[in-house]
């Protein structure tokens, strides 16, 4: 079955339009993940230390059934006015503790609960823009899954990172079946395809072998 010449056009048509929406629309969230990376790869030493707020106490009520559990912690913070990603709840029995780590982009906060006393310390660490960068770069990751996107703002920043995957999938598609319909470039686009899968199959082979 051909397609017709008008058809073809309207293809190739919906296609570029797309290709240039999509990226346009994808561009400030690779931006992130371009610098985040950056900011892996090349990590900056603090010359002082980060601002850390002064750490405060207050009572809470501490309940005798779940400890650990994500939904007992969330008890604990709504009790603190605190909002976050809860990153894991460590059950200390034989001291009496309960340790919960909340973070957002470019802070760490760290709940300390005295179960004995029902008083809990709080903590706030400020780490700065390119700390808030890696974690976007890092979330979702595969660690404590069971803990994972429980608050609502990094849900969505996990929806976003699959849809830039995605889309990132169909500028590549898009790309190539545009990059075809132009015979002028098909041979300099054809080197250029072979060096890139030569460049990154030889270093994963190294890697590997390595």
């Amino acid at each position: 079955m051909s397609i017709s010449p008008s058809a073809s056009r309207n293809i190739h048509r919906w296609t570029q339009d797309l290709h240039l929406y999509a990226g346009l629309f994808l561009s400030p969230f690779i931006l992130v993940f371009a610098f985040s990376t950056l900011a892996l790869n090349h990590p900056v030493r603090e010359v002082t230390a980060p601002p850390t707020a002064a750490s405060r106490t207050q009572s809470v009520t501490v309940a005798t059934s779940g400890l650990g559990t994500l939904d007992h912690a969330r008890s604990i913070l709504r009790q603190l006015e605190l909002t976050g990603e809860i990153d894991n709840v460590m059950h200390n029995t034989k001291a009496g503790r309960l340790t919960i780590p909340v973070s957002k982009p470019g802070e760490l906060t760290t709940v300390q609960v005295d179960l004995n006393s029902g008083v809990a310390t709080v903590q706030r660490k400020a780490n700065g823009m390119a700390a808030a960068l890696v974690y976007l770069h890092k979330r979702p990751g595969p660690h404590l899954i069971k803990f994972r996107g429980n608050w609502g703002y990094m849900t969505a920043w996990s929806l976003l990172a699959d849809a830039v995957v995605y889309g990132t999938l169909f500028l590549t598609a898009s790309g190539l079946y545009l990059w075809w319909f132009f015979k002028a470039e098909r041979t300099f686009g054809w080197l250029l395809l072979a060096a890139g899968t030569l460049t990154v199959g030889g270093l994963v082979t190294a890697i590997t072998l390595a």
